[in-house]
């Protein structure tokens, strides 16, 4: 059986996946043990360092020194404006861990399949290259060849990877999403809102898809939040912490069933090998 405990899904958006932090600090504040962690998008950064074993105050603190420009090299081609190289040394540099099974914790990270419209999700191997391809986000960023594959940002199968997150084993699953969409209702201003307007519209009609493999499904308040908005991140951390703080008795009460439900089954798997002996 899997370990008692919760496992987490972080969707993806951009700054506003600061939020994710601060679900994590409350449940970790509540002895609510996370005992794994899928990704999309900025969700499979923040997984991978929790998973890491980091503290999360030092995670924190390192997420309060980046900007767009440390993971980020304008370098327009036909395939997107920018490379997210920068990001595999960040992600070593930072949190010293370059393949996955050097995680603390099971995480899957995952990407879409720019050829077959598939998600791919990495449990193994190597962990930088996976967050790259996990984090390009199309039109921004160039995609990411690995193998025989040309990946793309995660959110655009994934947004909130509660699917993978079940996969993990797990028996209680919770989605945090912070979305994509910038928060405006006036015309797009520039080719960054136009492509993530149109993803995020997109996502709309995938909720059903992944709120399904889903126990509980929190949402921060992060409307206010530009996808840029690095510099805001106790507003996010806050805005995680508030819906946290908020589902902490319904987390509590679904893992109090989780363990009820397995004494009673080991109970009854007690009575039918005393009965088998007799």
């Amino acid at each position: 059986m899997p370990r008692l405990g919760v496992s987490l899904a972080l969707g993806g958006g951009f700054a506003r996946g600061y939020a994710h932090l601060g679900v994590l600090q409350v449940f970790q504040d509540m002895g609510i043990p996370v005992t794994s962690i899928a990704g999309s998008s900025i969700g499979s950064i923040i997984g991978a360092a929790y998973a890491s074993g980091a503290e999360l105050p030092c995670i924190i603190e390192k997420c309060r020194q980046i900007r767009f420009r440390d993971f980020a090299k304008w370098r327009v081609s036909r395939f997107g404006l920018a490379s997210n190289e920068r990001l595999g040394a960040l992600v070593q540099k930072a949190f010293g861990t370059r393949q996955f099974e050097d995680l603390r914790l099971p995480l899957a990270v995952v990407a879409t399949d720019l050829g077959s419209g598939d998600p791919v999700v990495f449990r193994q191997g190597n962990l930088a290259e996976a967050i790259r391809a996990s984090c390009a986000f199309p039109g921004l960023f160039e995609p990411i060849q690995i193998g025989t594959r040309c990946l793309a940002d995660g959110g655009l199968v994934a947004p909130v990877p509660t699917r993978a997150a079940r996969e993990t084993g797990a028996e209680l699953v919770v989605g945090v999403s912070v979305g994509l969409h910038d928060g405006h209702r006036g015309a797009p201003t520039n080719i960054f809102q136009v492509v993530s307007r149109a993803v995020s519209a997109a996502q709309k009609h995938q909720m059903e898809g992944w709120e399904r493999f889903a126990d509980l499904v929190l949402r921060p308040s992060v409307q206010a939040l530009a996808w840029d908005d690095f510099e805001r991140i106790d507003e996010a951390i806050e805005a995680g912490a508030t819906v946290g703080r908020a589902a902490v008795p319904r987390v509590k009460r679904l893992l109090e069933l989780q363990k009820e439900e397995r004494s009673s089954f080991g109970k009854q798997g007690e009575l039918l090998l005393a009965e088998s002996l007799q």
